[in-house]
């Protein structure tokens, strides 16, 4: 359909929210089905409606990289497209805003919308080796993710297949920080990483690439139980624990939390009441503490953890 030409009188009349065109660039796109998917919320789609959104679009967005992940959004193009005064305008700034950056740029180039250094800004910190990674991080979460994120919020779950394909692509288990637990998720890291060049800002990529779907929910979904949950295991667990729990939850195939909630302190940890206390004959434990029905069911897993640790002593 890409090839049909519209004037841009035709356009105007799709300015409704059930029914809504844009023009950016000189192509028309249909995006009444994308409004609620929208990063910034349908107003500001609706706010252009039937009209030629290239300046605005160009003051968020890197047009090329942004319009090709929506390709099939686009319905045609304007006959006359490119020689408007607002269209070659538009083209000016974008060019005016790329040159400010090197071929070495990364992103929609938004100052701000990523970290600096992504903008090719000095750095002593980020390597090759996170170039990488930040490009794998990016074209998982664009593929995977992003696309998703709207429906998932909706229905409030994540399907556990996502986990699944971060642990394939080689980042989930990044977000336990450094080293890379090769023993339990294997060797191969998103990007070509090797696991000896692995570390926290390796850890920092993931988070920002991860939360550009901009849904805590959905990024806290897929990682969120893990990073809080698992290192306990990692660094205070049996090895017989270890190897129990520790691929299936690197490997996506099954999720972990760290349950510490209790009525009168939610999670602040240090104000927790309950108490769990050895027997006289040191075998055993007693757990005592306020706690609600949920709370029963989180207790049975902190006991099976307490059992583990007495098998330490």
């Amino acid at each position: 359909m890409t090839g049909k030409t519209f004037t841009v009188e035709e356009v105007s009349k799709h300015n409704k929210a059930e029914d809504c065109w844009i023009i950016v660039d000189g192509k028309v796109f249909d995006v009444t089905g994308f409004l609620a998917e929208h990063p910034g919320g349908k107003k500001i789609l609706v706010g252009v409606a039937g009209k030629d959104a290239t300046e605005q679009f160009n003051k968020f967005h890197n047009a090329k990289e942004v319009l090709g992940k929506y390709a099939k959004l686009q319905i045609g193009s304007i006959a006359s497209a490119g020689t408007s005064p607002q269209s070659r305008s538009a083209d000016s700034e974008e060019q005016k805003r790329k040159s400010k950056f090197s071929e070495e740029a990364f992103g929609e180039l938004v100052p701000y919308g990523d970290p600096t250094w992504y903008q090719d800004w000095h750095t002593p910190y980020f390597t090759e080796s996170h170039k990488k990674f930040r490009a794998a991080m990016r074209e998982f979460v664009d593929r995977e993710v992003l696309p998703f994120t709207s429906e998932w919020c909706e229905k409030k779950e994540v399907p556990r297949s996502v986990a699944m394909k971060a642990a394939e692509a080689g980042w989930l288990a990044g977000c336990m920080g450094k080293p890379w637990p090769e023993e339990y998720a294997g060797t191969q890291i998103a990007g070509g990483v090797k696991p000896e060049e692995w570390d926290y800002f390796h850890e920092l990529i993931l988070h920002d690439e991860l939360f550009r779907c901009a849904s805590s929910g959905v990024g806290g979904a897929i990682i969120g139980g893990m990073f809080i949950g698992l290192p306990p295991i990692l660094n205070f667990g049996s090895e017989e624990l270890k190897k129990k729990v520790c691929p299936a939850v690197l490997g996506g195939k099954k999720a972990i939390c760290l349950a510490i909630t209790e009525p009168g302190a939610g999670s602040d940890v240090a104000n927790i009441q309950a108490t769990a206390k050895k027997t006289p004959y040191g075998k055993y434990y007693v757990v005592n503490g306020k706690r609600s029905g949920l709370q029963m069911v989180l207790l049975l897993t902190f006991l099976l953890l307490l059992s583990e640790l007495v098998a330490l002593e």
